[in-house]
């Protein structure tokens, strides 16, 4: 990717606040880019050169305060926590020993540094040259690789010869929709579909160890890729780094497939769907029936409501109506264990039969009203007079004894 390209890629992942990690050459310009994109975005940066690093400064330093075993977090760490949005900037990454990728885990997926948490406002971000050619270089870890979004910095010789004339570029801030979260659920629904037609692709650790310090799928970079294309739409970036975001969390095939599935996908919307359950109509492919039940269900559950979900099933009703129960069973369950106090249970639930009611995952008003009348009407009941039979005593197999007149026996 060029660098206008990493500009608009890095600024996404930012917003969704998904772990970036640039890789490129020695000298291509990955520190000067981060630096120049935190400058034109207002934010400070703290960088951290993970080669003069232990673990002990990701981990924490054990100190005893009283009786209690503390870690203590570094300075870096504490400057942190005194801003709200904040670039974490870990360079040559790849110079870090497994030890130190290990004592990094906790840090880049959670945000804890020692005994401190950063705020949410703390960006992850991290450059690192290919183990081969850096100094003392280290692949990455699978675990460490897969919490980053991975992006591959090129050097464009163009931008090269015009910053030696002084104009180097400048980053240009992109506008990022502040109700950009709205789209999640949607994008949700779309990976859900396509997981659903290639299950395969749900966890796929390479078994080559250098694939597996790159971008790989696993549920927790299709979580990430969800917010990511979410955070995306309407920013109007190009092509290019809308592929790289994708195959910046899954690896360059799967995202090529991601995106072949994307295009011919035609999903209702599930706002529409939920404001009139009756116009669902059946698409022709299974896939897309997942996709459509998991996007009611999550725009249910983002704004639950009784009047919502009471929709909600009745959408559900009607997908199992046009023959697809089993798919539709999906979305019940999940809704079920959430049912406001309110919410009306649907008289076309009755569809999934009494399997569903069975299992107690939901029972009509009136099929409880009918219970309790039912019971009212009933006469007390006589308690059960036991039919089971005692056993019959055996027969003593030892010898009687007899006592006689003198105290003996025989």
């Amino acid at each position: 990717m060029k660098q206008n390209q990493i500009n608009q890629a890095l600024q996404v992942a930012l917003a969704a606040n998904v772990p970036v990690l640039l890789w490129g050459p020695p000298g291509a310009g990955k520190t000067a880019t981060v630096n120049a994109l935190a400058t034109a975005i207002g934010w400070p940066i703290e960088t951290v050169l993970a080669s003069l690093r232990e673990p002990s400064d990701f981990a924490g330093l054990p100190i005893i305060v009283g009786d209690d075993m503390r870690l203590a977090p570094p300075d870096w760490a504490r400057r942190l926590c005194e801003t709200t949005d904040a670039i974490c900037f870990f360079d040559e990454l790849s110079t870090a020993t497994p030890s130190t990728q290990r004592a990094l885990l906790r840090v880049v997926h959670e945000r804890v540094v020692g005994d401190l948490v950063l705020g949410d406002g703390v960006r992850m971000v991290a450059a690192a040259n290919p183990a081969d050619v850096a100094a003392g270089g280290w692949d990455l870890t699978p675990p460490l690789a897969n919490r980053f979004l991975h992006l591959f910095f090129e050097v464009d010789p163009a931008v090269v010869a015009t910053g030696m004339l002084g104009r180097w570029p400048e980053a240009q801030p992109l506008t990022i929709d502040e109700h950009w979260r709205d789209r999640i659920s949607h994008h949700a629904a779309v990976i859900a579909g396509f997981l659903a037609a290639r299950p395969a692709h749900a966890h796929q650790l390479p078994d080559h160890h250098e694939s597996a310090g790159l971008a790989w799928p696993s549920p927790r970079s299709w979580d990430a890729l969800r917010l990511v294309l979410a955070a995306a739409d309407g920013t109007g970036i190009s092509a290019d780094a809308h592929l790289g975001l994708i195959a910046g969390l899954v690896g360059d095939g799967v995202a090529i497939e991601f995106l072949s599935y994307q295009r011919d996908l035609d999903l209702p919307d599930p706002e529409a769907l939920l404001a009139d359950p009756g116009s669902y109509q059946r698409p022709k492919r299974s896939d897309q029936i997942h996709a459509t039940v998991a996007a009611v269900t999550t725009a249910a559950l983002e704004r639950l409501t009784p009047a919502r979900w009471t929709a909600a099933m009745r959408v559900f009703a009607a997908i199992a109506a046009a023959g697809s129960v089993d798919i539709a069973a999906g979305g019940v369950r999940e809704l079920a264990l959430v049912r406001p106090v309110d919410a009306e249970v649907p008289d076309e639930l009755t569809v999934f039969g009494p399997v569903l009611i069975a299992a107690g995952i939901f029972v009509p008003a009136e099929s409880t009203a009918e219970s309790s009348a039912a019971t009212a009407s009933k006469p007390p009941s006589q308690p059960r007079r036991s039919t089971k039979r005692s056993p019959a005593k055996r027969p003593s197999t030892k010898p009687a004894v007899v006592k006689t007149a003198g105290g003996g026996s025989r």
